[in-house]
């Protein structure tokens, strides 16, 4: 894991067509328990350096039935944009 969080960090292959730059936020642990992927954070969360930290992700959390505290618990869940 080490070695892919050290991937992601430092890729750059699409950094000429990202107005932002690139800001990748993986919020991860060995002992997550759910690993989830969805499409690639939006401007409010490139700023926040939060998974989805927007409408859509209360919804999303509303959907799980978890709380936000549930869902940002790196040992219950992994959270991967891509």
């Amino acid at each position: 894991m080490k070695n892919l969080r050290k991937n992601i960090n430092q890729c750059r292959i699409c950094e000429e067509h990202l107005a932002l730059g690139p800001r990748p936020v993986v919020p991860e642990s060995k002992n997550s328990k759910m690993v989830i992927i969805g499409q690639a954070a939006g401007t409010k969360v490139h700023a926040s350096g939060i998974t989805w930290d927007d409408t859509r992700g209360k919804q999303f959390r509303k959907w799980l039935d978890v709380s936000a505290e549930e869902f940002y618990d790196i040992d219950s869940f992994a959270l991967v944009p891509l």
